[in-house]
């Protein structure tokens, strides 16, 4: 769910292209956009560019969706009453940008105000808390392993997978003591 990422791209004649929106098709990304100067010659080696100043809130609201999925399931699932015993929150959908995210996500009702109240709660806390944000390429089957990770059901992942935690602790201490319960704490999840 998160938007693409824009900038340029500078050929090693100094041509640049500015770089409006980013698309996979089949095995390719293309970066399309507008030639703003010189002339793009095909085999030209050229670096591109990433707009860091667009980017990081872009960043910062996919992990916030992080924290969110968390949240919703620990307040929903993991604190709740006896009543939603083996029920489940399933991550939907995202968008994040530069602006805002949106987090899709199937659930039994409407959350009550308290529910809501204590999702936001959590969420904020984490904010102000400065949670450090950890990321670790491990083997796919070591990462599984950690207890409190969260996959998206019916997704396949490559090994070796992406862990992203927001957690105080870093990745490998989890994966060196995966069923810690400590790690129920965080947001542990493949990305």
């Amino acid at each position: 769910g998160q938007i693409y990422d824009t900038g340029s791209i500078v050929a090693a004649s100094g041509a640049t292209i500015e770089v409006t929106n980013v698309q996979v098709y089949g095995s390719f990304v293309l970066h399309l956009g507008e030639v703003k100067s010189g002339t793009v010659t095909v085999g030209e080696s050229a670096t591109c560019k990433v707009d860091y100043a667009r980017r990081s809130p872009v960043a910062a609201n996919h992990t916030m969706t992080h924290v969110l999925n968390h949240a919703l399931r620990d307040v929903l699932v993991t604190r709740a009453e006896s009543s939603s015993a083996g029920a489940a929150v399933d991550q939907k959908g995202s968008l994040c940008d530069e602006s805002k995210l949106r987090f899709d996500f199937s659930w039994s009702g409407a959350l009550t105000a308290d529910q809501l109240a204590a999702v936001e709660r959590m969420c904020v806390e984490t904010i102000e808390r400065g949670v450090p944000v950890d990321t670790l390429v491990a083997a796919l089957d070591d990462a599984r392993s950690i207890s409190s990770l969260r996959a998206v059901f019916g997704e396949t992942y490559p090994d070796p997978v992406r862990v992203v935690a927001v957690s105080s602790s870093p990745i490998s201490d989890m994966l060196a003591n995966p069923s810690d319960e400590r790690w129920n704490d965080y947001s542990v999840e493949f990305c």
